[in-house]
């Protein structure tokens, strides 16, 4: 599992498509860039001190 960054979480702003709904704000999630983040060095944000990949039960 990769953890999302919050340096690369966003919001979009949508009209509602029920009348009298005003807008909708919707989160936007994006996964760590890894290898492209200067704050990225094995396996680890530098920047947020924890671990980008977490090993699930499964994984060895």
């Amino acid at each position: 599992m990769i953890k999302y960054c919050p340096d690369l979480t966003g919001f979009e702003i949508r009209e509602s498509y029920l009348r009298g709904g005003g807008t909708n704000k919707t989160v936007i999630l994006n996964h760590c860039l890894k290898d492209s983040c200067v704050a990225y060095k094995n396996g680890k944000c530098i920047k947020y001190n924890s671990n980008v990949e977490i090993k699930e039960d499964g994984d060895k």
